[in-house]
């Protein structure tokens, strides 16, 4: 694969693999998906000359190393499998990512992560059974956007509400800073939108953001939504 492509850790996912089809529609760069399996994305994609699906593990750096190298942008949507899973993928596994990727010249990393996260919400019943889910789960996830913020690398964190799974295209963002913006809900086509747009728009870069969606496209567009959304945003607030 020619230098300067995007990766997506996490691929067989279903919000890694709206990323993957959103940047096969987008993005003249190739795109390499990233799958523990590779055999777990068979005919889940339509075949493209700009497609590699690669086998990668974000808890081994030797394994992210291979697969990021001539990476120019990141999305991270992994997530783990079994209850012990989160400080080894959400928190560790963010670490590896952050420091492999400005090892070898990534120029920007974007994170789903989740609203609620913070502090601020320690006790609220959904972080609670989201914490028990799988074990500190939103503990290892906070920790996870600490590690990407102090390697100092270019990074967006997007924190989404609830995740659906219906078409995208048909919404209008909506933003928030310092997860404090009430609960929503997005699909994960539109969020994969957004970290798309993330990897290349100026006003993404160093953002933290709350996200979720309304029914209905904006008077300007979707196109143009996903452009404008960085708009008002600032760095250092999370």
């Amino acid at each position: 694969m020619a230098a300067g492509f995007n990766v997506v850790l996490g691929a067989a996912g279903q919000t890694g693999l709206e990323c993957v089809k959103r940047l096969l529609a987008v993005s003249d760069l190739p795109t390499r998906a990233i799958v523990r399996d590779p055999t777990k994305l068979a005919g889940a994609l339509e075949p493209s000359d700009k497609l590699q699906i690669v086998h990668g593990d974000v808890t081994n750096p030797a394994s992210l190393r291979e697969v990021l190298q001539g990476a120019r942008g990141v999305i991270f949507a992994a997530a783990g499998k079994g209850y012990w899973s989160a400080a080894d993928v959400d928190f560790k596994g963010v670490q590896n990512v952050a420091e492999v990727a400005k090892d070898v010249g990534v120029e920007r990393v974007v994170l789903v992560s989740s609203m609620l996260v913070t502090r601020k919400h320690w006790l609220h019943p959904i972080r609670i059974l989201l914490n028990n889910l799988r074990f500190s789960l939103m503990d290892n996830k906070l920790k996870g956007e600490a590690a990407l913020r102090d390697s100092g690398i270019e990074h967006t964190i997007v924190r989404p509400g609830g995740l659906g799974s219906g078409l995208g295209g048909q919404c209008t963002f909506v933003a928030g800073q310092g997860d404090v913006m009430p609960l929503g809900n997005i699909n994960r086509a539109d969020l994969a939108a957004v970290c798309v747009e993330a990897l290349t728009n100026p006003g993404a870069k160093n953002i933290t953001l709350e996200l979720i969606a309304k029914p209905g496209i904006s008077e300007g567009g979707y196109e143009e939504g996903l452009k404008n959304l960085w708009k008002g945003l600032s760095p250092g607030i999370f």
